[in-house]
């Protein structure tokens, strides 16, 4: 039996926050149109830029939760959402309400540091 091909995002999440997403899922009411998230986007590093959730983890101080999806899913819905994270070498996925309950479809581990 084949399997079909997954990718995996990266989040750093803030203290406290980690076991929530894990348990819960991402509700749209964990990023309000209020600071510290005024645009109302959960943000994931792309599967390639893990680096830039261990930078956010630095002061975070939480974990970084993983999402593994398999990769039609990932490039349907997420590919088109990554843009590089402040003009550097990471990229960066703002995820909008809407699409929270597709990535709540998969699972979320954390990874404590």
């Amino acid at each position: 039996m084949r399997t079909k091909p997954t990718i995996t995002i990266y989040k750093a999440t803030q203290k406290g926050k980690g076991q929530h997403f894990v348990e819960q899922g991402f509700q749209p009411a964990d990023f309000p149109y209020s600071p510290p998230y005024a645009d109302g986007k959960c943000y994931f590093a792309s599967p390639n830029s893990r680096g830039l959730a261990e930078e956010y983890h630095r002061y975070y101080k939480d974990a970084i939760l993983e999402v593994t999806m398999d990769l039609e899913t990932y490039n349907r819905y997420f590919l088109p959402l990554e843009r590089p994270y402040q003009g550097g070498e990471y990229r960066e996925l703002p995820i909008s309400h809407d699409l929270l309950p597709i990535l709540n479809q998969y699972p979320r581990v954390l990874k404590p540091r």
